[in-house]
C-alpha cells in the first residue's frame, strides 16, 4: 500500500508530460516562366538610313552613298508564350511598335565645273520607319529562379517611307537660268529579319520587367527619278536611288503572366 502511494505521483507526472510539435518553414514558390504573357514596352531606336545615288552615264558624275543618320523614340506591346523545362526556357513572342525613327541628309551633288556661270547643285533624302512589328523565337536560361537570360531572332516587318532628290540650277553664258530636278520616293511595308538578347526578371507574382536589344534589318528599296527641266538646257536622264533600313532598338517592357 504503501509503495502504490510513493509511485502514484511519478505516474501521474509521466502522463502529464506532452510532445511538442514544430512546423515546418515555409517555403517560397519558385518562379514559373512557362504559359502565356502580355505587356507593354518602350524605347528607344537609332541606325543607318543610307541612300545610294546612281546618275545617268551621260551626267558624267561619279556614284555616291548619302549618310542619313536615323533616330527616334519607339513604343508598343508583345504577346507571348514560354516553356519550360528545367533551367531551360524557350518561347515565341509578336510585337508590334509604332516608331517615330527618322533621319535625313542633304549635301553638295558635285562642285561648280563651270567657272563661267552660276552654279548650284545639291542632293537630299529623307527617310522614316513609319511602324514595324517582329514575329520571334526566344531561348533562355534562368540564372536564378527569377532572372532569365536569353537570346531571340526571327522575322521582322515594317512600313518605309522616303524621298530623295537631285537639284541642279545653273546659267549658261547668254541663255536664260536653268533648272532641273529628279525626285523620286517609296512608301512600302518591307519583311526582314531580326536578332538580339536580353534580360527578364520575375520581380512579383505574376509580373516581369525585361530590357532588351534587337538589330532590325529591313534591306533596301529602290526607286527612279526621271530629270526633269525648266529652262533652255534639257540634260535629260534618270537618277537611281536605293535607300537602306537598318536600325538597332533597346527598349524596356512589362509582363503579366497567366501561371
Amino acid at each position: 500500500m504503501l509503495t502504490a502511494a510513493l509511485t502514484a505521483p511519478g505516474l501521474a507526472a509521466d502522463l502529464g508530460a506532452r510532445t511538442t510539435y514544430t512546423k515546418a518553414p515555409v517555403v517560397a514558390p519558385v518562379s514559373n516562366w512557362s504559359g502565356l504573357y502580355v505587356g507593354g514596352n518602350l524605347g528607344y531606336g537609332w541606325g543607318s538610313g543610307n541612300t545610294d545615288v546612281s546618275f545617268p552615264a551621260e551626267f558624267d558624275f561619279n556614284n555616291t552613298t548619302l549618310g542619313a543618320r536615323s533616330s527616334g523614340v519607339i513604343g508598343g506591346a508583345q504577346l507571348g508564350y514560354n516553356w519550360q523545362i528545367g533551367s531551360v526556357v524557350t518561347g515565341l513572342e509578336a510585337d508590334i511598335q509604332g516608331s517615330g525613327i527618322k533621319g535625313s541628309a542633304r549635301a553638295p551633288a558635285i562642285p561648280n565645273f563651270l567657272t563661267d556661270s552660276a552654279f548650284e547643285s545639291s542632293l537630299s533624302s529623307e527617310h522614316k520607319l513609319s511602324w514595324f512589328g517582329t514575329v520571334r523565337g526566344r531561348l533562355g536560361v534562368t540564372v536564378t529562379p527569377e532572372l532569365l537570360l536569353y537570346g531571340t531572332g526571327g522575322l521582322a516587318y515594317g512600313r518605309v517611307d522616303a524621298s530623295a532628290n537631285l537639284f541642279e540650277s545653273f546659267g549658261v553664258v547668254g541663255q536664260a537660268q536653268a533648272q532641273q530636278q529628279a525626285p523620286a520616293s517609296v512608301s512600302k511595308t518591307k519583311i526582314g529579319w531580326t536578332a538580339g538578347a536580353g534580360a527578364e526578371w520575375m520581380f512579383a507574382r505574376n509580373w516581369s520587367a525585361k530590357l532588351e536589344y534587337l538589330y532590325v534589318d529591313l534591306g533596301s528599296e529602290s526607286a527612279i527619278g526621271d530629270v526633269t527641266v525648266s529652262g533652255p538646257v534639257d540634260l535629260g536622264g534618270k537618277v537611281g536611288y536605293t535607300w537602306h533600313t537598318r536600325e538597332n532598338i533597346a527598349r524596356v517592357g512589362v509582363n503579366y503572366h497567366f501561371n
